[in-house]
């Protein structure tokens, strides 16, 4: 049996930039198996396999995995399968309804212009008791003068997974972050938050609001991974305490030296009350090939 691939580029205008995601876009036959071992095989950060959903509510449904196993929501890997969904034919008008991993989610395709946003379920958690910035310099690695940026200070949101979100001082602050396991370890934060985004306002990048960047378990130290699972909670970290709050964010992953990749994240309050929040972001296809599976 062969099984056809396309790879996307997400979060990117530009090929060979933002974060590599492989989408099977017919996967009908695939065994749970055999997903994961593709998976495994391509090695990517995510790989995405897109089927056609029974539920006549949904146009398809996504399963998201990792090399090491089944993944959550991960805003790269959606915008990818959504540039693959419109690209295919599968889906054709600007609005679709998809599951991922069981979960409903609305996107809206731009055709033209490779666009895909989407429409994230809001949940959203905040908690202001973090550790003191003697202990978050020491679980970052990093001056306690260089925690903070404006009038933002470390707060833990979740939506729906809490992130321990920390502004620091500028882009050389950010780029020079460490995670240090053995302190995060002794942290109570480390039983709530999943991982640490950092950001900072300060940067050297163009058409930018802010620069951010993942630090946690399980990331290699010199590895810069996509944030599109972080973003949606980063955004409703962006309106905490703000009412009648409307405001599009232009997030930088990467810089010069790595694939850099741009996220857009759309807040919208009525008072108090969060109305809608997405993520979006352009997609390019690099390429396709194929696995030849055993029948």
């Amino acid at each position: 049996m062969q099984q056809k691939y396309t790879l996307i580029d997400a979060f990117t205008k530009i090929p060979f930039a933002g974060a590599q995601i492989a989408v099977f876009t017919y996967a009908e036959n695939l065994s749970e198996q055999q997903k994961q071992l593709l998976a495994k095989e391509l090695n990517l950060t995510e790989t995405v396999f897109i089927t056609r959903s029974l539920d006549e509510r949904y146009d398809a449904q996504l399963e998201i995995f990792t090399p090491q196993g089944n993944s959550d929501f991960a805003g790269h890997a959606v915008v990818a399968a959504g540039y693959a969904l419109g690209d295919a034919g599968i889906v054709k008008s600007s609005d679709a309804r998809i599951l991922v991993n069981g979960k409903e989610i609305d996107i809206t395709l731009g055709v033209k212009n490779q666009k895909v946003q989407i429409n994230i379920p809001v949940s959203d958690k905040y908690d202001e008791y973090v550790p003191s910035n003697v202990e978050l310099s020491q679980l970052i690695g990093i001056d306690e003068s260089e925690i903070g940026y404006n009038a933002y200070k470390p707060m833990l949101v979740g939506c729906p997974e809490y992130y321990l979100i920390l502004p620091v001082k500028n882009n050389q602050a950010l780029r020079k972050a460490k995670f240090n396991a053995n302190k995060w370890q002794l942290s109570f934060v480390a039983s709530l938050a999943k991982q640490i985004l950092l950001f900072t306002g300060d940067h050297p990048f163009k058409d930018a609001n802010f620069a951010a960047r993942i630090i946690g378990k399980y990331i290699p130290e010199k590895e810069d991974p996509p944030i599109g699972a972080a973003a949606p909670s980063f955004g409703l970290y962006l309106s905490y305490g703000k009412n009648d709050y409307h405001r599009s964010s232009l997030v930088q992953r990467g810089d010069e030296s790595s694939r850099i990749s741009i996220l857009e994240v759309n807040i919208d309050k009525k008072g108090p009350k969060v109305m809608g929040l997405q993520l979006g972001g352009h997609a390019t296809k690099v390429g396709e090939g194929y696995f030849n599976l055993p029948d």
